[in-house]
């Protein structure tokens, strides 16, 4: 068995359905779960594109600068847009 920290942060893409309109990032905080061995989202805040003048690169500033202060905080891992390493 893997030896899991308790918490870590993630960000993903939030797209509005059904035409799957990319409308911003949502920066994510997951808990492990020792009955079941996986990843169960905590909180999640959403970070629009309309909400930062349309841009997407200060939204996802934003959302990189938050997730970084999250992550501290919780003492945890920062896995930024990439979440391949929290499901191994």
């Amino acid at each position: 068995m893997i030896e899991h920290e308790e918490y870590c942060v993630s960000i993903r893409e939030s797209y509005k359905m059904p035409d799957r309109t990319l409308v911003g990032y949502t920066v994510t905080l997951w808990r492990w779960n020792q009955l079941d061995e996986t990843w169960w989202f905590v909180s999640i805040r959403d970070y629009l594109f309309a909400d930062y003048n349309g841009s997407r690169r200060k939204t996802l500033r934003q959302a990189r600068r938050d997730a970084r202060k999250l992550a501290g905080i919780f003492d945890c891992t920062n896995h930024d847009t990439n979440e391949e390493g929290m499901w191994q």
